[in-house]
């Protein structure tokens, strides 16, 4: 009995211990977000650095509990878990972007930025319109993804529309773009979505596919290919949104804490994918893919299919208001690049 009593202080300094960081774990409210991302990507690397902060400076209060790798199924099933509560965020780099908000398409039409300081002034100017119309929709803007300028990869050399004719091209399943863009062209399209191309690769299901050079490498699509075009066709990004109920359950602090450094990490993707992106198109030439240079007159082919293609486009892929202020704002810069 004596020696019972006499380790009583310690077993109960051990239980209450162990109670305390129990009760500290099971407090943390734990948004659930998932990404097609793999593990590693600057896209997964980005969210873990908004979980690590936010718990530090929330005192452990928030944390994001991460799936990546599209352990959740593709972009629509995220979308579809969101809705009824099994997930709550999502890291979009495909579809899932557009399907929370289509007018994010007036950004990704073909031709549309010449570099990244365009993008980067659009995107500013247009911040409140593309944050409003998320949160319309029930979802909370919490920062942009670089996915960066995307590029034509296939099994043989791509110079100019007419090269596309005769081959199986590639579609992502649900994006409108390019299902309006193929047809102009007369081009024959599979669609599939992301997870799904490898093995269409690897079957000669589809023999064209494009995406950021960085992408192509993650994804491993550039092991079925042998050849890339120079040439920048159209700028795609991502987006870390937040079902609107789950960030509304969030004290305004908390509320605030999120936001500020989910865009400060966002901030921070977006510069090293662009990085990544560079030195990608290196590594493609130093695994053996031949870098295809698009004549002048090919590339004035390309255009004229888009521009031809526009009318289709607006109001059917994104809304005219959307264009427009997209327009106004490149405008703005173009006629005056000392523009801030």
């Amino acid at each position: 009995m004596r020696s019972l009593m006499t380790r009583m202080p310690s077993l109960v300094m051990y239980l209450t211990l162990i109670f305390s960081s129990t009760l500290q774990a099971s407090s943390t409210q734990l948004i659930k977000v998932a990404t097609l991302a793999p593990d590693g990507s600057s896209w997964v690397k980005a969210l873990r650095a908004i979980d690590t902060e936010l718990r530090e400076v929330t005192d452990d209060a928030i944390g994001l509990r991460i799936y990546p790798g599209g352990v959740h199924g593709e972009e629509e099933v995220m979308i579809r878990k969101m809705r009824v509560g099994q997930l709550h965020g999502a890291g979009f780099g495909g579809t899932g972007v557009s399907k929370l908000f289509a007018d994010v398409l007036a950004l990704e039409t073909p031709f549309l930025f010449a570099n990244y300081e365009e993008v980067d002034y659009v995107l500013e100017q247009m911040h409140d319109y593309y944050a409003q119309g998320y949160e319309d929709n029930g979802y909370v803007l919490l920062g942009w993804a670089d996915v960066g300028f995307i590029h034509l990869l296939s099994k043989q050399p791509i110079a100019g529309v007419a090269d596309i004719r005769d081959v199986k091209v590639w579609r992502l399943q649900g994006e409108p773009i390019t299902g309006i863009l193929f047809k102009k062209a007369g081009v024959t399209s599979v669609p599939l979505s992301i997870p799904d191309v490898l093995l269409g690769l690897q079957t000669n299901l589809v023999e064209v596919v494009y995406a950021s050079p960085a992408a192509a490498i993650v994804l491993q699509w550039f092991t079925k290919v042998t050849h890339f075009t120079d040439l920048p066709i159209n700028y795609a990004l991502g987006a870390f949104l937040v079902n609107k109920r789950v960030f509304d359950r969030l004290s305004p602090h908390h509320r605030e804490l999120l936001r500020s450094v989910s865009w400060k990490h966002m901030r921070e993707q977006m510069a090293s994918s662009r990085v990544q992106n560079q030195e990608a198109l290196e590594v493609l030439e130093q695994q053996g893919l031949v870098r295809v240079l698009a004549p002048e007159e090919e590339i004035r082919g390309f255009r004229a299919l888009v521009d031809e293609s526009m009318p289709e486009l607006v109001d059917t892929a994104f809304s005219k208001t959307a264009a427009d202020l997209v327009q106004l704002h490149l405008a703005t810069l173009r006629e005056n690049p000392q523009t801030p």
